[in-house]
Order: structure tokens, then C-alpha cells, then sequence
């Protein structure tokens, strides 16, 4: 695991290779907010137009949300996959795996493939799409335990925000009013 501050995730986040990025940290912290921030900012380094952020919790989903419907084909069953998915292998996305831990054992199953292979069942992510998911730490959550070699498959980050990360976001994309940005900055603790 590496700590480090949301600035400094920011900072590098557009040059890491495309594996799939891990961010850790408590809840509400701002690890879907980083999320989007670093979509945009992936967009504008590659020259990419059209950078959505697909965006699924994985604590209400079943693994037949994540791997699809069958169909059968002659004698032959073929899972069609969800919209979501068939998007992240069609075009470039931020493919966003949130609440990770909190997910059944089986929908960590499927996510690990995504994870490691960047692919489910026989479907391949556009090569341009990244994948990140988040977890939130510590004692007081209930979440379900996530099997070792699923961590060994990102490049996990414990996030540690600062004062500096809060006003940052809280000015530009929090619409937090400069008078409260301005005591929170003056009173840091």
C-alpha cells in the first residue's frame, strides 16, 4: 500500500499505466469526488473527447448484475453483458468499482477478472479504459472481507486528505461559499 495526500494522487494519477488503482480510505473523504476529477484530467492528457465515468456500487449488485443475461445460441449459452460493461469495452471510460468490499463474495469473483484480465467472460475493455474502485477502511464498517490475491491485483492507495486537499475541492468543484472555505483554512487543526 502507498499513502500519500489527494493532491499528490491527482498529481500522478495521469501517469500511471493502465492498471486498475485501489483508493483507500475512510468514508467521505472524497474518493468518488477524486474519481471524477481524475477522469477529467485522463481525458485531457490523452486527448480524449467523450471520458464518462461509469460508476457502480458494488454493495447492490449480484453477480448476475456484473456478468450478465444468457442466451442461448444453438446449443450454445453466451452471456450477453450489461449495458454498463458493453460501454467500458466500446469506448474509453473511467470504470469506477465503488464499495468493493461491501459487495458479495461472488461479485468480488467477477470484479477480480475485470481487475486482473480486463475482461468478463470473453468481453475485453476498450484498451483506453481505466478502472479504479474504492473500499473504506477501518473498523467501524460493516463490509465483507476481500479475498488477498483480489488486492494484489491494484495499485492501492491510502488516501490521507489534508486541509489543503478539502479547500482546494471545497473552491472549485464543492461550491462550498468562500466564508467557509476561508474559517476551515484559518482554523486547521
Amino acid at each position: 500500500m502507498t499513502t500519500m495526500s489527494i493532491k499528490t494522487f491527482l498529481n500522478v494519477a495521469t501517469k500511471l499505466p493502465r492498471d486498475s488503482v485501489l483508493l483507500r480510505g475512510p468514508h467521505g473523504i472524497g474518493k468518488s469526488q477524486v474519481v471524477r476529477q481524475v477522469a477529467r484530467s485522463v481525458a485531457a492528457a490523452e486527448g480524449i473527447k467523450d471520458f464518462p465515468v461509469i460508476d457502480r456500487r458494488l454493495s447492490q449488485m449480484t453477480e448476475g448484475d456484473m456478468v450478465g443475461l444468457p442466451s442461448t445460441d444453438g446449443e450454445v449459452t453466451r452471456f450477453n453483458p450489461p449495458d454498463w460493461y458493453k460501454t467500458a469495452c466500446d469506448k474509453p471510460v473511467c470504470l469506477f468499482l465503488d464499495e468493493l468490499n461491501r459487495g458479495t463474495n461472488e461479485v468480488q469473483q467477477a470484479a477480480f477478472q475485470i481487475v486482473l484480465d480486463r475482461e468478463l467472460n470473453g468481453w475485453k475493455l476498450h484498451p483506453m479504459t481505466r478502472v479504479y474502485a474504492a473500499v473504506n477502511t477501518g473498523a467501524s464498517y460493516t463490509v465483507n472481507e476481500m479475498d488477498p490475491a483480489l488486492l494484489d491485483r491494484f495499485w492501492a492507495i491510502d488516501l490521507t486528505p489534508t486541509v489543503e486537499d478539502w479547500t482546494t475541492w471545497a473552491r472549485s468543484d464543492g461550491g462550498v461559499h468562500d466564508v467557509i472555505v476561508d474559517f476551515i483554512a484559518g482554523n486547521e487543526k
